[in-house]
């Protein structure tokens, strides 16, 4: 996947070749109900190291219809293959999210999402209105921080993150839902999948993080200024979620670039690699 240059610069790397070998990491480790989510995890986790070049970032919806479908496993290898990633069980209030924010740009990762994202409890309307807001650069919350003579003083500070949910179909309000595009899993019953044994793959799944990091500065500019058509109809909010996996495939070329199925065509995920 790395071309090296003869007149000694840095290598170039190849964009679909890498995206090609986080797929077939994905394909290792976690069973998808179709294949086309296999591609939509691995330009997921691509835009993470792109995301202020993307604009706008879709929540990633993580989901099965049974208990032990790999969820969890799943938020553990977006964990390590996307940008400054933090996985969180539960969230104790929307000020943690922004001041983490006001930090430093993160990858957020929710795990029991039909929990600890639940309407009905205390607080998490407020919560889901950062999630909501924080797809799309710019976006803002005020939180009251100290100031001088024990006063308290209003800042602005940033919601603008990626962030993927997995849960067994959490009750999510239709607000949340339109800034999400579906992950579905089920069991490896047919034992398909290798078994995530971080001890013996924590170094290579770091290696490609790594390389994904590398190829996004390699493509940077371009993501931020190329804007890839999407089909008629992709419009609104379907444009902002679908949009940045589509920049982010046309910059890894090869098949990715000529891919329908990361701009919102019918069946969710991207195209099929043989």
């Amino acid at each position: 996947m790395v071309h090296f240059d003869p007149w000694g610069k840095e290598p170039k790397i190849d964009g679909d070749m890498l995206l090609k070998e986080v797929r077939d990491w994905f394909a290792a480790y976690i069973c998808t109900v179709n294949d086309a989510d296999l591609d939509l995890l691995t330009l997921w986790a691509a835009h993470t190291h792109l995301v202020f070049e993307t604009y706008t970032t879709p929540r990633l919806q993580i989901d099965s219809p049974v208990p032990e479908s790999g969820k969890t496993t799943c938020l553990e290898h977006l964990q390590r293959l996307c940008n400054r990633s933090v996985q969180i069980a539960s969230l104790a209030s929307p000020a943690l999210i922004t001041r983490m924010l006001n930090v430093e740009l993160r990858t957020i990762l929710i795990d029991e999402a039909d929990r600890s994202l639940n309407p009905d409890k205390e607080g998490i309307g407020e919560l889901l209105a950062v999630l909501n807001s924080g797809y799309k650069r710019g976006a803002t919350r005020p939180v009251l921080v100290p100031a001088k003579g024990g006063q308290w003083e209003v800042r602005e500070m940033p919601t603008f993150a990626p962030v993927a949910m997995a849960g067994n179909n959490p009750n999510l309000p239709d607000d949340t839902r339109s800034r999400m595009i579906r992950v579905l899993l089920l069991p490896d019953t047919r034992g398909e999948v290798d078994e995530s044994d971080w001890e013996l793959i924590e170094l290579d799944a770091t290696s490609l993080h790594d390389q994904l990091a590398a190829w996004a500065e390699q493509v940077r500019d371009e993501v931020r200024t190329e804007r890839p058509g999407l089909p008629n109809g992709i419009i609104g909010r379907f444009r902002e979620k679908w949009s940045p996996l589509k920049r982010v495939a046309a910059a890894a070329g090869g098949g990715w670039a000529q891919s329908g199925r990361c701009d919102g065509s019918p069946r969710q995920g991207c195209i099929r690699h043989g």
